[in-house]
């Protein structure tokens, strides 16, 4: 594979000049994210010379089949789809966007290993092995940076590093994927789940295989690295309690909606007297509400804090042009030789190495649906008795052939052991976490 001038200046954008440093990248991913940052290198040539004194140059590209027709610019002789060759190119910067686990780990520790600066979309390769790859670096004097794993464009990992090291952070809560965001929002005004994931592939902001986005395995994923970086605890030991859309998402969005909310895929990380706990679920919100406000694949993280209130940080979580310019922020960061993103918490508690991962402590309500049983209303109270708690039910607690209750605030455990109580009357049941208030609840 031969070294190759990728990205031509615009028309009218002089040669480097002598004050003009050029940047070596080896690009492991030419698909959504990679074509996306290659268009806005060369969209972007020019100013990027002009405010940072930077020529990019990309010298080496890894593809999955390098005989496929690629886009106008990518010029061939940089394309291989062999990892031995690709991990011979000599390059300053690695960046990698071909996602899950391998060949992306063996690139991630080779680039460190040789002293390279190393960014990274990947969030199941950081929360994997995050804290390997930071030693790798710290060992090799090399960059690790993977702000573009979490929330696309919204810079979060560097908020979290940066602005809020010693603010005392409470919890990290919000909506962590823009895929199933996307999903949930269409559903909500009516579209098939089919239609809805179509028309998210079709725009960039699904998979193909969209069953991480879809089981809240991404989600789990970025929330374990937003908890590594507020908390210190490695994103690979925290047990994160996952809930995804799947089976029956259309069950969800409808239990959602007889209780007037709205349904989100909510990502949560707090931290309580016991430790770390973090979760991953779909929860009924009400309409007005921040998070049933933010649409279609748009992101939204709330950080709560002791010194610096609450903080909020929103923008596009999905599709090729957000990660790509969180990729492009990274490069320049390693150009310029700034920091990465230190993958432990400054303000852990006195004396101990990090927080430890403990099982949710807190009560919530959960919003039940029940249907398929002769006696729908006779199960549920029954199931109830047996787990001890007194049901409420909303005005119109029937609806469409299924029955409506809320449960009092109960842990986790026991919602749990509720729900296998149903079935286990042979009740098909929905169980959410509900956060809704004021919505006409009687006993």
């Amino acid at each position: 594979m031969s070294e190759s001038l990728l990205l031509e200046r615009p028309h009218g954008v002089d040669a480097p000049t002598p004050r003009t440093r050029t940047i070596r990248i080896a690009l492991a991913g030419c698909g959504t994210v990679g074509g996306a940052l290659l268009q806005l290198l060369r969209e972007r040539a020019g100013a990027i010379e002009a405010t940072h004194g930077l020529h990019v140059e990309v010298v080496g590209i890894l593809v999955r089949d390098a005989s496929r027709p690629r886009a106008p610019g990518v010029a061939s002789d940089l394309l291989t789809d062999d990892v031995d060759a690709f991990l011979t190119v000599d390059c300053d910067v690695v960046i990698e966007a071909i996602g899950g686990l391998e060949p992306a780990h063996r690139i991630a520790c080779h680039a460190l290993a040789a002293g390279r600066s190393f960014i990274t979309a990947n969030k199941a390769l950081v929360a994997a092995h995050g804290e390997e790859l930071e030693r790798i670096a710290r060992e090799r004097n090399a960059s690790f940076f993977y702000e573009a794993a979490v929330a696309g464009g919204v810079p979060v990992v560097r908020v979290l590093r940066d602005s809020l090291p010693h603010t005392g952070i409470r919890s990290i809560r919000g909506i962590l994927n823009g895929t199933t965001n996307y999903i949930l929002t269409r559903m909500g005004n009516g579209v098939s789940l089919a239609a809805a994931l179509a028309e998210a592939q079709a725009q960039g902001f699904a998979e193909a295989d969209p069953s991480r986005d879809l089981d809240g395995r991404d989600a789990a994923d970025k929330i374990a690295i937003l908890a590594w970086q507020a908390f210190g605890i490695s994103p690979s030991a925290l047990q994160v309690e996952r809930t995804g859309l799947l089976p029956e998402p259309e069950e969800i969005v409808r239990t959602a909606d007889a209780f007037g909310g709205t349904v989100r895929l909510v990502a949560e990380c707090l931290r309580t007297p016991g430790g770390v706990t973090a979760s991953v679920e779909p929860v009924v919100v009400a309409r007005e509400s921040e998070l049933a406000r933010t649409p279609a694949e748009e992101n939204l993280i709330v950080i709560d804090t002791e010194a610096a209130g609450t903080i909020r940080l929103s923008g596009p979580g999905a599709g090729g042009s957000a990660t790509a310019s969180a990729i492009l922020a990274d490069l320049l960061h390693a150009a310029a030789g700034r920091p990465a993103p230190a993958g432990t918490a400054p303000d852990r508690a006195p004396g101990s190495h990090a927080f430890r991962n403990t099982p949710d402590p807190r009560r919530h309500r959960w919003a039940i649906r029940v249907e398929g049983t002769r006696d729908i209303r006779a199960a549920a109270q029954f199931a109830a008795e047996r787990a001890g708690i007194e049901l409420y039910e909303p005005v119109g607690a029937w609806r469409h052939g299924a029955y409506h209750a809320l449960t009092p605030p109960i842990s986790r455990t026991l919602a749990g052991g509720f729900a296998r109580a149903l079935e286990a009357a042979g009740a098909r049941a929905v169980v959410l976490r509900y956060v809704v208030e004021g919505l006409g609840l009687r006993a």
